[in-house]
């Protein structure tokens, strides 16, 4: 039985035992003043027409005064009743305008709030989940076939339907849960839950999940996250970045006797560009040298801006020739690209000159090979531009 139904059995043997007290002390009250007063009679009075009149007088005496009792006794009780019936009333005008003011302040909340039954099925469908779902009330409420929509993975929705019947069944609470979810007009968002299940008045089960749209903040995070690591003018690697991650695959190279190479990019007469054509054309430059090293690289290294007009490129398992080969195609793809084009400076190239360096039992760690790679670029500027060349050339 539930603790509601408990407590009006409860109450409703009270109120009889309460009754049963009251009728017996009345019988009991009834029983004394008739042999108390029949005794009181004969012993004042020994006419017996007089004895007849005076029990007469007697009974109206009792029913007047027991009229009286009850009078007062039904009065208060009527009257505690109207009063609870009147403040039931006014409970229930109250609970009326806050369910109302909840249904209204849920409805009309900036945040997308649901409530779930048992079976998690839809019982509460605010505004905020159809704007950033797209589906309306109607036609999600009393289903559950909106979760196919939302996660149209089944291995997703899955893994989420276990989660939400974790918190039906064990009374798991969840805060910050993210799920990416697809809405109606087909693209993705990310929203945070946190959700716990609840028991009505009446004892049935639910959940309600209260979902923030961070869709917006978590593309700002990651936007700051990616400028952290990379430079703004190229999209490639920042300095601070590619020492980190050259540093980890050289090491893991070394350990596992692979080899590993570097090249350093430099561009040629950079500085005349600049004063030439101004530090626009020079950063237009930059981004194209920038797009070729990357369509060159492809998933084979990590190229990054070191610094000004200096671009490295890590090569995890590639011999010296192999490093060489790929400056070659970066060098020969810059010269062609026609970069100055833009600024109508038809047949005036720009080229880069490329040190090559391959890391060995000289080379101590990934600072040194960057260093053999910087020589080996300045002996490349040394020999006229435009070219490749290793730490032996």
């Amino acid at each position: 039985m539930e603790p509601a139904a408990r407590a009006g059995s409860a109450l409703l043997k009270l109120a009889a035992d309460k009754a049963l007290l009251i009728a017996l002390v009345y019988l009991l009250l009834g029983l004394l003043w008739i042999l108390g007063s029949d005794s009181a009679l004969n012993a004042l009075f020994t006419d017996p027409d007089l004895v007849a009149r005076m029990q007469t007088w007697k009974g109206w005496f009792y029913v007047a005064l027991t009229a009286a009792l009850l009078y007062v006794v039904l009065y208060r009780v009527l009257r505690s009743e109207a009063a609870q019936l009147l403040r039931q009333s006014r409970q229930r005008e109250d609970l009326s305008l806050l369910n109302q003011f909840r249904e209204s302040i849920i409805d009309n909340a900036n945040i997308w709030i649901n409530v779930l039954d048992a079976q998690a099925r839809i019982t509460v469908w605010n505004k905020a989940a159809e704007q950033i779902s797209g589906y309306r009330r109607d036609e999600v409420i009393g289903g559950d076939g909106i979760w196919t929509l939302l996660y149209p993975d089944e291995d997703y929705r899955n893994d989420i339907a276990r989660r939400v019947r974790a918190i039906l069944e064990e009374g798991l609470e969840v805060e910050g849960f993210e799920t990416r979810m697809r809405c109606r007009d087909g693209g993705y968002k990310i929203i945070s839950w946190n959700q716990r299940r609840f028991f009505s008045e009446n004892g049935e089960l639910g959940s309600i999940a209260i979902g923030q749209d961070v869709t917006e903040r978590k593309r700002l995070q990651q936007e700051l996250e990616r400028m952290a690591v990379h430079d703004p003018l190229t999209g490639l690697c920042n300095r601070r970045e590619f020492e980190a991650l050259a540093g980890a695959r050289f090491a893991d190279c070394v350990a596992e006797g692979r080899p590993f190479s570097m090249l350093w990019v430099d561009i040629d007469g950079f500085k005349g560009v600049n004063d030439r054509f101004g530090h626009r054309v020079g950063d237009e430059v930059l981004r194209g040298i920038a797009d070729v090293l990357r369509e060159a690289v492809g998933e084979h290294g990590i190229a990054a801006r070191y610094g000004g007009d200096e671009l490295v490129v890590a090569l995890p398992a590639c011999t010296a020739t192999e490093a060489r080969a790929m400056g070659e195609e970066v060098r020969g793809r810059v010269q062609h690209a026609a970069l100055l084009e833009a600024c109508g400076e038809q047949g005036v190239l720009v080229t880069v000159s490329v040190g090559a360096a391959e890391g060995d039992g000289s080379v101590a760690d990934l600072a040194a090979l960057v260093s053999a790679a910087d020589k080996a670029m300045y002996r490349a500027k040394a020999s006229g531009r435009n070219r490749v060349c290793g730490p032996e050339d």
